[in-house]
């Protein structure tokens, strides 16, 4: 991803406004010196890119960098540069926070992916728009480099029916009557529909899938009610998308994957620890 000036600027007002205090008061800013980022743990690498950018903004030049998307084990370096004292402690906890909660992030999500496709090879993992609101760019390419696609980008680029959509329109039945008019307004853009667990489930999802829908996304049902249902609708309309979401995390990826959807769509994956990072500033 690309930080503008503007993105790279706001960091660093967030977190010094006023410049630094403590490195002015004690006289050694203009001394060389270099920064290190090593991790604590074994992660898979994202923000470095970022980091990078705001490097090249402050005047500091980079040493290393590991790749995003790379595994590093424990003690790994992530990130070498050098430059003024001055400007490396400025530098500092802006590039740490970056990487250990980019790190964090890109961890979980090649875990996930990792179980997921070890139940069913192939099966795409995505994110959905869950995540703390004014952050999704990083979170989203944090995801990425961990092997997490997004699965909405926000609303103007795909259609997904809700059952808030369905409750202005008359319900499943009255949407599925008028679905090829709305595929009609929209010939290059899928449409697909939630559906909620339910004793309805079944008969809707059924109902949807005769009438040409393209995609169907189950939220929060369970893997044991979602399997047979994946095979009637696979045997109804072999040609539909179909998406598991709602509470799919660590613990449950695996049995949701086998059931035989398309994807999995989760929100975890914005919602993991960050990554154990340490950071060292050496005088040249």
């Amino acid at each position: 991803m690309h930080l503008s000036a503007a993105e790279i600027d706001a960091l660093l007002q967030e977190d010094v406004p006023y410049g630094d205090l403590t490195t002015d008061l004690l006289g050694f800013g203009e001394q060389p010196g270099r920064i290190l980022f090593r991790s604590r743990q074994p992660i898979t690498v994202a923000g470095t890119l970022a980091v990078a950018q705001i490097l090249d903004h402050l005047g500091i030049t980079l040493e290393k960098s590991a790749r995003e998307g790379s595994a590093l084990e424990a003690d790994g370096l992530l990130l070498s540069a050098q430059g003024s004292a001055a400007k490396l402690h400025v530098l500092w906890r802006i590039a740490q926070n970056l990487l250990e909660y980019c790190s964090g992030i890109a961890s979980k999500a090649a875990r996930l992916t990792r179980q997921a496709q070890a139940a069913q090879a192939g099966i795409a993992v995505t994110g959905t728009r869950k995540h703390f609101p004014g952050n999704r760019r990083l979170a989203v390419a944090a995801a990425r480099a961990g092997g997490i696609l997004p699965h909405r980008l926000g609303l103007s680029e795909s259609v997904l029916v809700f059952d808030k959509h369905l409750a202005f329109l008359g319900g499943v039945a009255a949407f599925a009557t008028h679905l090829r008019h709305y595929q009609g307004l929209t010939p290059g853009c899928k449409i697909l529909v939630e559906l909620q667990k339910g004793p309805q489930l079944d008969e809707d999802a059924l109902l949807l899938a005769a009438a040409g829908v393209d995609g169907l996304q189950f939220d929060k049902v369970a893997p044991m009610v979602l399997t047979p249902l994946v095979r009637r609708l696979r045997e109804q309309n072999p040609r539909i998308t179909l998406f598991a979401a709602g509470g799919i995390d660590e613990a449950n990826i695996a049995h949701y994957a086998a059931t035989g959807v398309d994807a999995i769509v989760t929100s975890a994956v914005y919602h993991a620890p960050p990554a154990d990072i340490g950071a060292e500033i050496l005088p040249l």
